[in-house]
């Protein structure tokens, strides 16, 4: 099981709620961590047979420590799903952190396509969507603190959090890449081979999408890096930090993260030496490795733990200091 570390402030509670954005006609299903009275009684919750349980109390009350919290909204990799991310959520809301995660329509567990896929530019519009919501919500908007609001995210939900920080999503190379003869094996592509790349607008894809309510975004092994060019992030212009894999089998780690990494030379990077693509998923447990091995696999086997000890650490310390929260 994860635990909550021992030098946690909080117990930790989470709930579920569901918003809907009319513009899109999107349903957005979240799961919501947060700090709970400590001494809470909390319990093993099961993600998914293939993971670890995460340790949390289901609907607890709310910590009464202070009035309003620092808020991380929280962003799923390609067909991922948003309690798969509970590793992350749990610690931070054990340090004083609301943690709102979402299944993103389109491209999550049970609901993706490889057109869902490449329509990531959805992805920071359903946050967007989903801070309208939580901050007017009579529970739970009382509770966050508007000036102190962050993003995470791994993989295509490390795009996420850097879109809402003001990169564009640059899909032309993918398009290239994944539709040409002579990539055909290139890793990553095998899902977007037949997308008709033809009829996305571009424009559209490539335009901005910041929410400037968002002042810091945590990135882990993030989605698309090899293809940023300078232009795709001229307008970040808040504090990000960069998780990187080493050992990244789907974005290998010169091309990708530390591309990346180079046109962003004022963002905190960290790249973890034993750390491939999945790291970032729950530890598996043993009918993971059975059948999920691509998700269970890491550069160096069992070492997901403290690979996602490090990133934990980093992601409180880097939005303690971002956001200019107190202990």
């Amino acid at each position: 099981m994860q635990p909550v570390s021992r030098e946690a402030a909080h117990a930790v509670g989470f709930s579920s709620l569901t918003f809907k954005d009319a513009a899109r006609n999107r349903t957005l299903k979240t799961v919501v961590w947060y700090p709970a009275p400590c001494g809470t009684p909390m319990e093993a919750n099961l993600a998914s047979p293939i993971f670890v349980p995460f340790i949390a109390a289901k609907d607890a009350p709310f910590s009464g420590a202070q009035e309003r919290w620092p808020l991380v909204v929280l962003s799923h990799g390609n067909g991922g799903s948003a309690i798969n991310l509970s590793w992350f959520g749990v610690y931070l809301a054990a340090h004083g952190f609301i943690v709102v995660s979402v299944d993103h329509p389109g491209n999550t567990y049970g609901d993706t396509s490889p057109e869902g896929y490449v329509r990531a530019w959805e992805r920071p519009q359903d946050f967007t969507a989903l801070l309208d919501g939580f901050l007017k919500d009579s529970v739970w908007g009382p509770r966050v603190d508007p000036r102190r609001i962050g993003a995470a995210g791994h993989s295509m939900g490390g795009y996420t959090a850097l879109a809402l920080a003001g990169a564009r999503l640059n899909l032309a190379p993918l398009a290239g890449l994944c539709t040409s003869p002579e990539t055909r094996g290139h890793p990553g592509c095998d899902e977007l081979r037949e997308v008709d790349y033809g009829r996305i607008d571009m424009k559209v894809a490539r335009a901005s999408y910041k929410d400037s309510r968002v002042r810091a975004a945590f990135a882990m092994a993030p989605g698309m890096a090899g293809t940023y060019e300078a232009r795709d992030v001229a307008d970040v212009d808040v504090p990000v930090a960069l998780v990187l894999a080493k050992g990244d089998e789907l974005m290998p780690h010169e091309r990708n993260g530390l591309h990346l990494a180079k046109l962003l030379p004022q963002a905190k990077s960290v790249v973890l030496d034993d750390a491939a693509h999945f790291t970032f998923l729950p530890e598996c447990a043993p009918l993971g490795f059975k059948v999920a091995a691509m998700l269970c696999q890491d550069a160096t086997p069992g070492t997901r733990a403290a690979s996602q000890a490090r990133t934990r650490h980093e992601a409180v310390v880097f939005f303690r200091q971002a956001l200019g929260v107190q202990r």
